[in-house]
């Protein structure tokens, strides 16, 4: 059993306003409705909520975060008949919402999205906290079980930077509840890194100079399987250090009069539109793998099943092939070697960009930072023919 509450432009207008509906649905099986009524300008489609401009705000707000409370407990999602569901959103009864059914439900969110590296951090830190308190709503989330928690983790060895990793993705979730009106903020977290010191380092990126690529480029020393492997790392690299799973996911729509199109995944509903060139060596590569494979009538350039556990035994196949190439090839990464892995690449495309002295906004253009509401204004400020120079530039110097 499944509810969600959002605009329902379909209907039509009337005299200027939409309906808002509650939808509930169950094996195919969906029963609709209107619980109010929204302009266009007064309504946050991100969020499927009201905005403050709205007439009924307070009301119609309060009513949809009820409903959500509702949607996301065990009582409803085991209900088997739609009309049932709907009578479980007349009940008047409290709801307190369990912080690992909302939790639950954001993870499922992210991996949808295909951020599944957020996800797994998400799970990490849940899995650990259900070790003490293996039921918990969000009122039971205070600082008394936060400590306890924190405590147990210094009991078991983890170091200060794992247990400030695990609460770090705790309060995340926390906070986007409290965000969609699901618990009142108690500001459990206020505080509660203090005891928690960690050694500030500048973090070492290793990177593939000039000579590593080359070698890339040249070698025919390596069997068919790793020359996959050597293949998307040059097509990640000339895509302006493309995430691998971005290549991984590439559909055939995102390329078009010899531009590539894509949203990071890693920044999920942060993400905005990335334009990159199709040099003629990442189109060589693309071409060679959409022919060999018979893939012309499918979504995606590359024939890989798409799905989570598929991705994640691919990504660590593809970095085992990186490791025996890099071996076999000799190729030392610099300044100080380490693995070539599938996020070498992004590390490489910057480095050899800050050495080439390219204008630091034109990498953020180029690899697709995430900007800040000042960046994200001026997004156009260079030039396609601006950004295609400095892209070859780095890609081949």
């Amino acid at each position: 059993m499944k509810a969600t509450i959002q605009i329902y432009t379909s209907d039509g207008i009337s005299n200027g306003m939409y309906p808002i509906k509650l939808i509930v649905s169950h094996q195919k099986k969906r029963k609709r409705k209107t619980i109010g009524y929204t302009t266009i300008d007064d309504w946050d489609e991100i969020h499927q909520l009201p905005k403050q401009s709205h007439d009924d705000f307070e009301n119609l707000y309060g009513q949809i975060m009820d409903y959500r409370k509702k949607a996301i407990t065990s009582e409803f999602r085991s209900l088997n008949d739609v009309t049932e569901g709907f009578s479980f959103f007349e009940s008047l009864k409290k709801i307190n919402v369990n912080f690992y059914d909302f939790a639950d439900q954001e993870i499922d969110k992210m991996r949808k999205m295909n951020r599944n590296g957020n996800a797994d951090a998400y799970q990490y830190a849940i899995n650990e906290l259900k070790k003490i308190a293996p039921f918990l709503t969000f009122e039971k989330v205070d600082r008394v079980l936060l400590e306890n928690f924190k405590q147990l983790k210094r009991e078991n060895g983890k170091k200060n930077t794992t247990i400030r990793t695990y609460l770090y993705e705790i309060r995340a979730i926390y906070n986007k509840a409290v965000r969609l009106g699901m618990c009142e903020d108690q500001r459990p977290f206020s505080g509660l890194f203090l005891d928690l010191p960690v050694r500030v380092r500048r973090h070492k990126n290793e990177y593939l100079d000039r000579n590593g690529l080359n070698t890339l480029r040249k070698t025919k020393k390596i069997t068919p399987e790793q020359q996959v492997a050597v293949d998307l790392t040059l097509l990640q690299f000339y895509l302006c250090g493309a995430d691998l799973v971005d290549v991984y996911y590439l559909k055939k729509s995102q390329i078009s009069n010899n531009r590539v199109f894509f949203n990071r995944a890693k920044l999920g509903v942060k993400g905005y539109e990335i334009e990159v060139a199709l040099l003629p060596e990442a189109k060589e590569i693309i071409d060679k793998y959409i022919t060999d494979s018979k893939t012309e009538k499918e979504e995606y350039v590359f024939p890989w099943r798409k799905d989570e556990t598929a991705y994640k035994t691919f990504r660590s196949n593809h970095n085992r092939k990186l490791e025996r190439v890099q071996k076999n090839l000799k190729i030392e990464l610099k300044p100080k070697g380490g693995k070539l892995t599938s996020k070498v690449v992004r590390h490489s495309f910057a480095t050899l960009g800050k050495f080439a002295g390219v204008d630091p906004d034109i990498m953020r253009e180029l690899m697709g930072h995430e900007r800040n509401d000042i960046d994200t204004a001026y997004k156009d400020l260079f030039p396609e023919k601006v950004r295609d120079e400095k892209q070859r530039l780095i890609c081949f110097g």
